[in-house]
């Protein structure tokens, strides 16, 4: 049901325990919520609320699918991406369509990250540059799918990029019928391939790694190995264990 301005859903079937609209960035920890940590676990909670906004796109006619623009809430504040590279904003200024005036995004609540908005912008930005947007190829669409991966570790429904990507499948010939034109600077862009690339867990969770790829067997080793990198010294790396390469 529609609740003020903002119409809301809980994935998973989740319920408000007060029954009360939500806001962007409102403070709510959910029994199950997406990035939840075990307080046995001696880790912090993700505090970072995530939301992802949709909303219908008019003047796009193709029977049996609905074009949508979405967006990324982080703690109140939305991150889009359109021909002017990632962007960010307080007020949902995003989904303002003058073709529907009325119609309002759906805020849909995702979970909890330990990724800040800042943080987000920084590991996409690369990713995202300005004037790289393609209406089929790169859109807002992929960039939400994009964010939510790297908060979250979950994709954004299918059906949100379902218009594309048939769009993307017969460029000739919604060349041909339009005005669209194929951006050359989205050649090659895979939304897949990008999170496999940015995937935090792979980045930050790879065991026995130090900095420049190195193996090494101990905390004092990894110390050295960084220090050695960044020119700072710090003595001679720590021995490696019997039968493992030294740090280097």
């Amino acid at each position: 049901p529609e609740q003020g301005p903002f119409q809301v859903s809980r994935m998973g079937g989740q319920q408000s325990t007060e029954g009360q609209p939500k806001q962007p960035g409102e403070p709510d920890v959910a029994p199950g919520s997406a990035g939840m940590v075990s307080a046995s676990s001696g880790a912090k909670a993700p505090k970072n609320k995530v939301q992802l906004a949709v909303s219908v796109l008019g003047g796009v006619q193709i029977p049996g699918l609905t074009a949508y623009h979405s967006s990324v809430v982080v703690n109140g504040e939305e991150f889009f991406f359109s021909d002017g590279g990632i962007a960010a904003d307080s007020n949902l200024s995003s989904h303002k369509n003058p073709q529907m005036p009325d119609n309002q995004p759906t805020i849909i609540d995702m979970g909890f990250s330990q990724y800040s908005g800042s943080q987000l912008k920084a590991a996409l930005e690369r990713h995202f540059l300005p004037g790289t947007y393609d209406l089929l190829r790169k859109n807002c669409n992929s960039f939400s799918d994009t964010a939510i991966f790297y908060l979250l570790h979950k994709r954004i429904d299918a059906k949100y990029r379902a218009m594309e990507k048939m769009g993307a499948s017969m460029q000739g010939m919604v060349a041909a019928a339009s005005e669209y034109r194929p951006n050359p600077k989205a050649e090659g862009f895979d939304v897949d391939a990008l999170c496999k690339e940015i995937d935090p867990e792979k980045v930050w969770s790879t065991p026995g790694q130090a900095t420049g790829g190195a193996t090494v067997t101990s905390a004092e080793a990894m110390r050295a190995a960084r220090l050695a990198r960044l020119g700072g010294g710090g003595g001679a790396p720590a021995p490696a264990a019997s039968g493992s390469p030294a740090a280097t």
